[in-house]
């Protein structure tokens, strides 16, 4: 917290979820420094400060290897462009700092304490507690196993590498999308109708609408009902009850309506949305403006061209299961009549078509004859038609005008009358003229399954010369959030990689060492598959996590297997057995206080819960697999 007040952060959905994360991992050099010092005092007889010595000691360079690799991760993520990753920067420097502070504490106030307040004494042989007699048979079952596998190489990298292979394969079933779904409670309903529709008409829909709606969401699941009258638009906003009040979520009541009044408002489009729990930066992200999911950009010219094409898009996709509320940005233009010069026939008369549009707009805009000057005052002089006398077009017949020969030509033969509309706005892209394609879609349907059957049904769409669709909005930031996330991933290899040849002055202990970084994806993916988590910002952050995290087992491991051979001089199999019989119990500590440190957040309670929970189950997973498996790979 004193990171928060003098770092200018705010308590919101990040901050809160590093200081989650940060419960679980704060304690896990404790336990470990801890722990080394209760085995030395209680197995090798020393004293309460000879033990607090030389315990932190032995375990002082792992620990401090282990927290930088946890730290390092989060410099690439520090560093990101784009919004996804700046998201993420508040979490990053709280668990630093946390875990700064937990080293701190690990090598000087733990053994401070356990020199002064330890009340252990040494044990004889044979004599343990009930708990200590558990773990002596455990060790004593782990050694004997481990000896067996170390004799089956073979065997152990077929099967792990066969678990890896696995995973990998069943990577292609989890879902994507930019950010999970959450419950905003709330729906907006926007009705949108022809330009020109009378107010009173809209007033009437609307009311109709507002009856239908209340039909089919139960009262008692209504906070607040608004509706809002634009012109010819409407919008109609739904403030929900609190989640825990109702047995239906926001996307599934936002279904159940859309089902409800499609195609029940003659001569208007409605758009249903249910907003996410990021729906702001949906918002942000969108290139049309809302919150849509999908924005498809059809990029050309001709606006006709843009318009006939914008329509085949639209048929397409709508049709589409899982997709719903397809719209087209540009609506039906304003009424317009439109002038059509004869430039032929001016020509032919020794008139020019500048000099027929300055006839016209000297005769509808007005032209500027003079100025009046009155007390050091002035004011244009505009000459034009009377009010009553430019009403319409055909107000424009009778206006004259005199060719080079003299004679006197009315303007209607010179230009022909069309009526038709105009478009209200054109929007542009990178100097591109753009029509968005927009959709939203219908609950539990992830983003990335979404706009991939919309390449599918596009793929034989033959576009005319000079016109491209484009896809932007969220997808646009998930690609580039994917980027940002594998360069913040090979960073993090890389970075984990150099801290680790310093701390054991080797090259291959840390490859070792890195082993259990590709086997934390066989406890990812099962994790993902069976909570129905896509993979998401959320879930790819605790993917960048954990390969700071589940090296820690394995650095400790290692640690203290190079520990036997050097000062008790024990060949390599001899060392394996005895280190991972010393380490056994420290890393199943640290694991558990890390998992049931991250059970709640994993489990999505409460409001906002599901933001951070992939993050968790994430990291729930891979660190229960990794950890299994790194006490017999590693």
């Amino acid at each position: 917290f004193g990171l928060l007040y003098f770092g200018g952060l705010t308590l919101n959905q990040m901050t809160f979820g590093g200081l989650a994360l940060g419960v679980g991992l704060i304690v896990d050099n404790a336990i470990v420094v801890l722990e080394s010092i209760v085995r030395r005092r209680e197995e090798q007889g020393d004293s309460k400060v000879e033990a607090s010595g030389t315990g932190t000691r032995e375990v002082a360079g792992a620990i401090v290897a282990s927290t930088l690799t946890t730290c390092v991760i989060f410099l690439p993520v520090v560093f990101a462009r784009t919004t996804s990753g700046a998201l993420f920067q508040a979490l990053a420097l709280v668990v630093v700092f946390a875990l700064g502070c937990s080293l701190f504490v690990a090598l000087t106030l733990v053994p401070m304490l356990a020199a002064r307040f330890l009340q252990l004494h040494p044990r004889k042989r044979g004599e343990r507690s009930s708990t200590g007699q558990t773990f002596q048979r455990l060790e004593g079952w782990y050694t004997e196993r481990l000896r067996r596998l170390l004799g089956r190489r073979g065997l152990v990298f077929s099967v792990t590498g066969g678990l890896v292979l696995l995973a990998l394969a069943l990577w292609q079933l989890i879902p994507v999308e930019l950010a999970p779904q959450t419950d905003a409670d709330e729906i907006d309903i926007e009705l949108e109708m022809a330009r020109g529709t009378n107010i009173a008409v809209v007033r009437t829909l609307v009311d109709e609408l507002e009856d239908r709606v209340r039909e089919v969401v139960p009262a008692k699941d209504i906070h607040l009902f608004s509706t809002e009258i634009r012109g010819d638009n409407a919008a109609v906003e739904l403030k929900l009850a609190p989640q825990e009040q109702r047995t239906l979520t926001s996307s599934e009541l936002a279904d159940l309506v859309r089902r409800e009044v499609d195609g029940r408002v003659p001569g208007g489009e409605l758009d249903v949305e249910a907003p996410q729990g990021l729906w702001m930066l949906n918002r942000v992200f969108s290139s049309g403006g809302g919150g849509n999911a999908i924005d498809l950009e059809l990029r050309g010219w001709e606006i006709d061209t843009a318009d006939r094409v914008a329509n085949e898009v639209r048929h397409r996709v709508q049709r589409l299961p899982g997709i719903t509320d397809v719209r087209i940005s540009r609506r039906e233009g304003q009424p317009e009549q439109r002038l059509v010069l004869d430039r032929e026939r001016i020509s032919h008369l020794g008139l020019s078509v500048r000099e027929v549009g300055r006839t016209l707009l000297a005769n509808v805009a007005g032209l500027e004859a003079g100025r009046f000057r009155q007390g050091g005052d002035e004011f244009p002089i505009t000459v034009r038609l009377r009010p009553e006398d430019r009403l319409t077009a055909n107000d424009l017949d009778g206006v004259a005008l005199r060719t080079p020969a003299g004679s006197i030509v009315p303007l209607s033969s010179l230009v022909e009358r069309q009526r038709a509309r105009g478009p209200v706005e054109i929007s542009r892209v990178d100097g591109q003229r753009v029509t968005y394609v927009t959709a939203n879609l219908e609950s539990g349907v992830a983003l990335g399954d979404a706009v991939q059957r919309v390449r599918t049904e596009l793929d034989d769409l033959i576009l005319p010369a000079g016109f491209s669709i484009l896809y932007g909005g969220q997808y646009e930031e998930q690609l580039a959030a994917r980027r940002d996330f594998t360069v913040a991933i090979v960073l993090a290899l890389l970075l984990v990689y150099m801290i680790m040849a310093a701390q054991f002055e080797r090259f291959i202990d840390p490859l070792i060492v890195m082993l259990s970084v590709p086997m934390a994806l066989v406890g990812v993916v099962p994790a993902l598959l069976l909570t129905g988590t896509t993979l998401n910002i959320q879930s790819v952050m605790g993917l960048v996590m954990l390969i700071g995290i589940v090296v820690n087992n394995a650095i400790v491991l290692v640690d203290a297997i190079n520990l036997q051979r050097r000062e008790r001089k024990m060949d390599v199999p001899a060392a394996v057995v005895e280190g991972a019989r010393l380490r056994l119990r420290p890393i199943l500590m640290t694991t558990a206080t890390t998992v049931l440190g991250l059970v709640p957040l994993a489990l999505g309670l409460g409001v906002g819960g599901e933001i951070q929970g992939a993050l968790a189950r994430v990291v729930v997973g891979g660190l229960l697999a990794s950890t299994l498996v790194t006490l017999v790979l590693i």
